[in-house]
């Protein structure tokens, strides 16, 4: 009886065995992670354990943490795959804002559960269309193939536990702990439940009362700024060190790569002495080239960390760092309300370096961003700290990069010494098209009113081109006198200009003067993001070349384009230079007739790629001067002007100088060889009239003259 029993538990105990083990553990039991190992050539290709130990027990942790590391257990439970080591998340996207173009918002922005990051920024001014296709608006970041994405974010504390299983908190899926209208929250929690690190991105409405006004989108900051708040919560019972780090902007969208003049930078501006720093695409691809020559085996991260402690990084407090095009920029800038002072010297960013996203064949075309270290921080049990910052992703305008926190003037590249000009130019291009005037017409009138500003300065110029001229014949004695000696041929020009009170740089300072204002126009309308999509004509873009069709074949320097405005300013240049400049009288003068035809072919080659805006206001600027030249006349200055001062430095008395003005004519060969003006035409019909009318009217007694006529008809 006895065995009976024995066998049967035996048996039972047996079956009850293999049950628990095929159908119930099977169940029950979790994959867990491998861990990635990247083999470094030399290394061993034999694969490594992975250590599955647990996560620390909540025995070790403080007791009042206890409640919040279950509900937040809980939570994962329902929102991710819970294993033995981190939480798998699902892959989320999350949009905020709207592309309406009369809707509440100014942008579009998609955020990832991948690194809790943005993804993309769409802008919603019906104006701002993608170049390559107008049907869709223009996304300003995220054009990246790869490399990362703007604002995802590392923590060392989480990031070395991930390490375990070839994972990284840049590239895993966060928690959506919330979602609002206007707002997303995520949350992950390391894998021993030590830490938690919360971004909480919100993004502002307009006003209902604006939004339907569309210019009102283009003129509020806040419309296109993304506030991001950080935060890193201790939730083990022992303090702890952490530091984070940021991924700046990534795909910020370079258009008209074969025209334009200025590719992706990364600029800073520093808190202390309002100082600024700038590094191009082609100098961040360089500085990794150098690094990955050096060290070929080293992967893109451990070059990050080479370039991280390096010599190429920027460790000043800074205001904000981000990474502009030619019309677009994205800023990260600290929302902090200290005073400059307290922010400089405890900052809470330690260092930020350049980060190449994606090389290029051409440098300039790489696709670059930085990185930003927080400083170290200790943290006590329960303890909570807190960040916040704010993305700036739009246009670049004053009216929205001028205001806090960005403060960011320098980023509108409008120069160093002339950009007051440039924005004085610019405040009037937009206040003509304010009072509906396309922006064509906008150019043409700015340009008329900055020609009739400088006129007083042409006229100058003008005048002492005319008095050289009339002097021309006196230096050419003076070369045959003195010949080689052209020491005393200077000593004897001079006195002759003393003699007659010309100054040689006449001619020249009044160039010098228009110089700035040449610069800042040229600067304003190259930078003006009001022209992109503005139509003239043929052309359905001001701020990019007209592009009248595409050739079949690559023209070196010019590119595939054929452009009429370039050619255009060309022709008038030859004209100006044909109608305005003396034929040559010598070998020196013809060969500088010789290098001004080069230099206009030059001009052609510069004006090639420049919007055509500005070739717009070549165009009119020059046809003005034709127009300026021709209405008062070749030699009109040098008619009244010149002649009476050269006959005055001829003459040493005052008596003897009137005498003289009235015996000496004028330069006989100016009034036969040159065409006449229009107000000097005007003036000869007005004299002629003047000598008919002498002629014609009755002197003395009228019935003597009567019959003086009639024997002068007689005879």
């Amino acid at each position: 009886m006895d065995i009976r029993r024995l066998l049967l538990f035996l048996v039972v105990s047996f079956g009850f065995v293999l049950i628990w083990q095929n159908l119930v553990v099977d169940k029950l039991r979790q994959p867990v992670p491998q861990k990635v190992v990247e083999i470094e050539p030399g290394d061993d290709e034999n694969t490594r354990e992975v250590d599955t130990q647990a996560a620390e027990s909540a025995d070790n942790q403080n007791p009042v943490v206890a409640a919040e590391i279950a509900e937040a257990e809980e939570a994962d439970d329902l929102n991710g795959t819970r294993t033995n080591g981190p939480v798998l998340h699902e892959r989320r996207q999350i949009v905020l804002g709207s592309l309406e173009p009369r809707g509440a918002y100014a942008i579009e922005a998609v955020f990832s559960t991948e690194g809790g990051s943005v993804t993309s920024v769409r802008l919603a001014d019906p104006k701002m269309k993608d170049l390559t296709n107008r049907s869709e608006q223009v996304q300003v970041v995220g054009n990246g193939a790869a490399g990362g994405n703007t604002f995802s974010t590392s923590l060392d504390v989480i990031d070395r536990q991930l390490d375990e299983w070839g994972m990284r908190l840049e590239t895993v899926d966060w928690k959506v702990a919330d979602q609002q209208a206007d707002s997303v929250v995520f949350a992950y929690v390391a894998p021993d439940r030590s830490v938690e690190i919360r971004k909480t991105y919100r993004i502002q409405p307009l006003p209902t009362d604006l939004f339907v006004n569309t210019d009102q989108l283009r003129t509020d900051p806040a419309a296109y700024t993304i506030r991001c708040e950080l935060a890193i919560r201790n939730l083990s019972r022992t303090s702890q060190e952490v530091q984070y780090e940021i991924l700046g902007p990534c795909g910020v969208i370079l258009e008209n790569e074969e025209h334009t003049r200025k590719y992706r930078d990364i600029k800073l501006e520093f808190i202390d002495n309002g100082s600024s720093a700038q590094l191009s695409a082609a100098d961040v691809q360089s500085i990794w080239e150098e690094q990955r020559l050096r060290y070929p085996q080293r992967t893109r991260h451990q070059i990050s960390e080479m370039v991280r402690e390096g010599e190429h990084k920027w460790i000043e407090p800074v205001r904000y760092a981000g990474v502009d095009v030619q019309f677009f920029a994205a800023l990260i800038a600290l929302m902090d309300d200290r005073p400059p002072a307290e922010q400089a010297s405890d900052q809470w960013i330690d260092r930020i370096w350049p980060v190449l996203l994606q090389e290029s064949k051409t440098a300039t075309l790489a696709d670059i961003t930085f990185r930003m270290a927080s400083r170290p921080r200790t943290l006590k049990p329960n303890s909570l700290v807190t960040h916040e910052f704010a993305v700036f992703v739009g246009p670049k305008q004053g009216t929205l990069l001028d205001p806090a926190p960005f403060r960011a003037e320098k980023v509108l590249d409008y120069g160093t010494y002339f950009g007051f000009i440039a924005r004085g130019m610019h405040s009037v291009l937009s206040f003509l098209y304010g009072i509906h005037l396309p922006y064509w017409l906008a150019i043409i009138s700015l340009t008329v009113m900055v020609r009739c500003c400088l006129f007083p300065l042409s006229r100058k110029q003008a005048l002492s081109a005319a008095r050289m001229k009339e002097l021309q014949p006196k230096i050419n004695e003076l070369k045959l006198k003195y010949g080689e000696d052209k020491e005393k041929m200077a000593k004897a020009q001079m006195e002759l200009w003393r003699k007659h009170n010309i100054n040689p740089l006449g001619g020249c300072l009044p160039l010098f003067f228009q110089l700035p204002v040449f610069i800042g126009l040229y600067t304003c309308l190259n930078t003006a993001v009001d022209l992109r999509l503005s139509s003239f004509l043929w052309i359905d873009n001001l701020a990019a070349p007209d592009a009248l069709f595409r050739m079949p074949f690559s023209l070196p320097l010019l590119g595939r384009d054929f452009n009429v405005l370039p050619c255009i300013n060309v022709v008038l240049f030859l004209v100006q230079q044909k109608l305005f400049m003396p034929p040559p009288t010598d070998e020196q003068q013809e060969l500088q007739h010789k290098m001004m035809n080069v230099m206009t072919i030059f001009f052609a080659v510069m004006f090639w790629h420049v919007p055509a805006g500005l070739c717009i206001y070549f165009v009119a600027s020059s046809l003005w001067s034709i127009g300026e030249r021709k209405l008062l006349g070749s030699d009109v200055l040098a008619k009244k002007d010149v002649a009476a001062e050269v006959t005055e430095g001829n003459n040493s008395g005052k008596s003897s100088g009137r005498s003289e003005r009235k015996r000496q004519p004028v330069s006989a060969d100016a009034d036969t060889d040159r065409p006449q003006g229009f107000l000097e035409r005007l003036m000869a019909a007005a004299e002629q009239a003047k000598n008919q009318a002498e002629q014609k009217r009755p002197t003395g007694n009228g019935k003597k003259t009567g019959k003086r006529g009639k024997r002068d008809r007689r005879r």
